[in-house]
């Protein structure tokens, strides 16, 4: 009876053995600042793991936090998912690092690490100041439903967020932010197992001879995580901006146009491929942007079409920087890198030569030839009646008796066929106003 169940421990240990040799485990770095780049990055990866039915996903913690909102979609991505989810906080899970954490199902911290120390803060240009409360309160009521939901104590996750809390016994006196140690979080819940190694972390987990492989972020999504910073987002629009601004204002099309496009394409580009937004915010912006132009390049006076076309360039920005705070800080480090590049332009520009081939610096003597016209040559038409010819937004062509002129019309625009009466001249300058009656 000893032989054969010495037999049959022999024959199962290798089978068991080759059945976990067929599981799949995926590791995913959560490294340095969780950003929109990060969000993006573990949810595709989450994707593939329920694709693939992998058997599990460890995401190996070292943050010190970052944006709130990147870490609650990674917080919904892996509540909602199907594979099973592990943490291995190697070093610091701090802030949104936390709740990333919290959400995983299993928690394994190495030695020295620390979980917690999450008050939301607030970012206002170069300085930083506590949110709002009714932020920190949603902050940490999700903080105790992200607990709750993988069976964790929610008030000493609400304690990571906000200092007014009830004192927790032996472990965080009321006032002060609840930040645990690899050996606390193991007392009271908050890790399954103190562990140092990964591999260590995989035997805890029944997985050791499961097919491990570990995943870093692609270049294009580097990239991506690049161009969606908020300073470089930003910077990108204010070069794209002025430069079709510079560019509508001369003839032709030329570097500025281009320079334009591609810095445009930058930025939609990595807000597209980090679904930060969907096509249809970037077709909001071109038709805001047309409807722009048209109103200051075709459409006289301000009316319905410019006012539409600021209404879809507001709203395809706010949706881009998600939300209508943070386009309002966009917009302030778009007017002051504006007002950088104009500075430089007005004070170096002149000196380099940048403008030279925009500008006529020829001398036009009437030795090369060229005429001026004569003060009084249309004198004549002084107080003659004609009609426009066109639309006159102020310029535009008239026709005064059987002749056609370029004319200019005092104040406001006039449209195509309106009876005008020549009320100034000036050299070549012929100042037309609409014919009262």
């Amino acid at each position: 009876m000893v032989f054969l169940f010495l037999l049959s421990i022999s024959l199962l240990c290798p089978t068991k053995a080759f059945a976990d040799a067929q599981k799949k485990v995926l590791v995913i770095p959560v490294n340095g600042t969780i950003d929109n780049g990060v969000s993006f990055f573990l949810q595709r990866q989450l994707r593939r793991a329920e694709r693939e039915e992998m058997s599990a996903v460890i995401l190996e913690v070292n943050s010190n936090g970052g944006l709130v909102t990147a870490s609650q979609e990674m917080k919904d991505a892996l509540l909602k998912s199907k594979v099973k989810t592990i943490a291995f906080v190697n070093g610091r899970a701090l802030s949104a690092a936390a709740l990333v954490s919290i959400a995983c199902q299993n928690i394994y911290m190495a030695p020295g690490s620390e979980m917690g120390a999450a008050t939301p803060i607030m970012l206002v240009g170069d300085a930083v100041k506590a949110a709002e409360p009714k932020f920190v309160s949603a902050f940490e009521a999700e903080f105790g439903a992200t607990a709750e939901a993988r069976n964790r104590e929610p008030a000493l996750a609400k304690a990571m967020v906000n200092a007014n809390h009830d004192s927790i016994e032996g472990l965080c006196p009321k006032g002060s932010i609840l930040t645990l140690t690899a050996e606390t979080a193991f007392k009271h819940g908050y890790c399954d197992q103190i562990t140092a190694t990964l591999t260590a972390v995989l035997r805890a987990s029944s997985l050791e001879y499961a097919n491990v492989e570990s995943v870093t972020p692609t270049s294009s999504e580097i990239i991506a995580r690049y161009l969606t910073n908020p300073t470089v987002s930003t910077l990108l629009f204010a070069i794209a901006f002025w430069c079709l601004v510079i560019e509508c204002s001369i003839p032709g099309f030329g570097v500025f146009g281009t320079i334009s496009i591609i810095c445009f394409a930058l930025f939609f580009g990595g807000h597209l491929f980090a679904y930060l937004a969907g096509f249809e915010v970037m077709i909001i912006f071109v038709i805001g942007l047309i409807l722009l132009l048209l109103e200051i390049f075709v459409i006289p006076g301000f009316g319905i079409t410019g006012i539409s076309g600021i209404i879809c360039l507001c709203f395809s920005i706010i949706q881009l920087y998600g939300g209508f705070e943070k386009a309002i800080f966009a917009m302030g480090y778009l007017m002051l890198y504006s007002s950088i590049a104009m500075y430089i332009i007005y004070k170096f520009a002149p000196k380099l030569g940048l403008f030279d081939r925009f500008i006529l610096k020829k001398e036009m003597t009437t030795e090369d030839g060229y005429v001026a016209i004569a003060h009084d040559t249309y004198a004549d038409l002084l107080g003659l009646q004609g009609v426009t010819l066109s639309i006159c937004r102020p310029s535009g062509k008239a026709k005064i008796g059987t002749e056609r002129y370029d004319v200019v019309s005092e104040g406001d625009f006039l449209e195509k066929g309106e009876q005008v009466i020549v009320k100034k001249v000036e050299g070549n300058k012929i100042v037309v106003k609409r014919l009262e009656v």
